[in-house]
């Protein structure tokens, strides 16, 4: 049974999208969706290898002649979920639900990021009654993972010099600049040694986290350094520490909420549970305005390891995962709340014998991005592990000449009753990318209100969903 009316059909799309499975690198089924939509509707499509589309549609009456218009989307999410949740989301559709006027996901992240973009593009792609000018709407892959589908479409097929990108989450904020970003894998191999010692468990829950462009300016905690600083106070306690697992995060640019380590140890309970009820009461305190809800947590018994990561590896990738740089690094001078630069230690895993730290760099400046770089290689160098630059990605400048945003703000101004709050975003846009391929595209980025993204407790707020929509529509018939 649908939850949403689906004589809306943004409301429609969006609940079809929904029900696809569509995180990064799982995006085929919802571009075969989208695909046969294009066709059925009989648009012309073209759809690449890494399955990003583009669906062009001719100027309605008298407009055929007009300088094309693209919009831009991606159709991947961020597949994360609480701790106990059992949805699948390589299978499970997700489970829906309104909550005052909220749509939200029951134990999930909502992917709202960025299916309201697609659901806005379908669409404007069906209506009839649309006055436009030529249209080429854009569906990108693993924005998510690092702007791969963007970077990897062919500039050819993007026949415009004006571009809506729809992957804001703020209604009345224009985005009129993004940052560039890399990701860093930082890898160090573990010597494993037979373990007769009892298997503790160590878990970090309760943190807000967030986007790690939009929310790392507000300090929240991270749950694997967290974890990693109450495993260094063990160690400078002298007590036994051998790891024997760890997860920390679920996706590199999204704060850690949640991170489970074991490890083995001949010191007792009694002495460990003493050095996490201090390190709890230590970061309860500090935390108290930016994370309230942390909870720390470690249990004995119930877990069993034949082997155990040796006492020097484990100081030497507790100590790593301590000294490694996190959170935001800079703050712009000129724009007031816009950090310039800045890194997450998303995701860290025990995996094939080795640790493995994934870190999402974020500046658009290359300097400071290579800056932060030299520190995670330097520091991996001491305590022997490899360093290695997975991704990197162009931001977008302002462009004070911009013709789009002005029209933009000018129109929303008569439509909304109030001005537009133009946002330079610490996040990275695929706008970055289509710059880079095109010096002369004129950039805006716009969105209906969306909380909490990255997130389980991530929501998009219906009415500003059609609001906005309605705002679009009209704004393109003007041009």
């Amino acid at each position: 049974m649908a939850v949403l009316n689906h004589s809306i059909p943004i409301f429609r799309y969006f609940e079809e999208i929904c029900q696809i499975p569509h995180g990064s690198f799982e995006e085929q089924r919802v571009a075969d969706y989208v695909e046969q939509f294009a066709k059925e509707k009989g648009l012309s499509v073209v759809r690449d290898q890494m399955n990003n589309l583009v669906i062009y549609k001719d100027g309605s009456a008298g407009k055929e002649n007009l300088p094309p218009l693209m919009l831009q989307a991606h159709m991947d999410m961020v597949n994360e979920k609480n701790q106990g949740c059992s949805h699948d989301f390589s299978a499970d559709p997700l489970d829906l639900y309104v909550e005052d006027g909220w749509l939200r996901a029951r134990g999930t992240t909502l992917g709202g990021d960025d299916g309201y973009g697609v659901a806005y593009m379908m669409a404007l792609l069906a209506d009839d009654t649309l006055v436009h000018p030529p249209l080429v709407c854009v569906f990108t892959v693993q924005e998510e993972v690092g702007l791969c589908g963007a970077m990897g479409l062919d500039p050819a097929l993007l026949k415009a010099d004006r571009l809506i990108n729809l992957d804001a989450d703020v209604e009345g904020n224009v985005f009129v600049s993004s940052s560039g970003g890399r990701d860093v894998l930082v890898t160090r191999h573990l010597d494993w040694l037979k373990n007769d010692a009892a298997v503790y468990e160590l878990d970090i829950k309760g943190l807000l986290g967030g986007h790690s462009g939009g929310e790392i300016h507000k300090e929240r905690g991270n749950a694997n350094k967290i974890a990693a600083r109450i495993l260094l106070s063990m160690l400078r306690a002298g007590l036994d520490v051998q790891l024997t697992d760890f997860t920390g995060g679920l996706k590199d640019n999204a704060i850690p909420r949640e991170c489970r380590c074991t490890f083995a140890s001949a010191s007792g309970e009694e002495a460990l549970q003493a050095v996490v009820e201090q390190c709890r009461k230590d970061l309860k305190e500090e935390l108290a305005f930016s994370d309230s809800g942390l909870q720390i947590n470690l249990t004995e018994g119930g877990h069993k390891a034949e082997t155990a990561v040796s006492r020097a590896d484990t100081a030497s990738v507790v100590s790593l995962m301590f000294l490694a740089p996190n959170g935001m690094q800079a703050k712009s001078m000129a724009i007031e709340g816009l950090t310039t630069v800045s890194l997450n230690l998303g995701v860290v895993r025990i995996t094939d014998g080795s640790l493995v730290l994934h870190f999402s760099l974020r500046s658009p400046m290359l300097s400071a991005r290579e800056e932060l770089t030299w520190k995670l290689e330097l520091l991996s160098k001491v305590y022997g592990a490899e360093c290695q630059v997975k991704n990197d990605y162009p931001g977008w400048n302002y462009d004070d000449a911009s013709a789009l945003r002005k029209a933009f703000a000018e129109y929303y101004e008569n439509a909304a009753g109030k001005a537009i709050v133009e946002e330079a975003t610490h996040g990275g846009l695929e706008t970055g990318v289509f710059k880079g391929y095109n010096e002369n595209l004129d950039i805006i980025s716009v969105g209906p209100e969306i909380l909490d993204l990255h997130t389980p407790d991530e929501r998009m707020n219906l009415e500003s969903f059609v609001r906005v929509y309605d705002i679009l529509r009209g704004f393109i018939e003007t041009l």
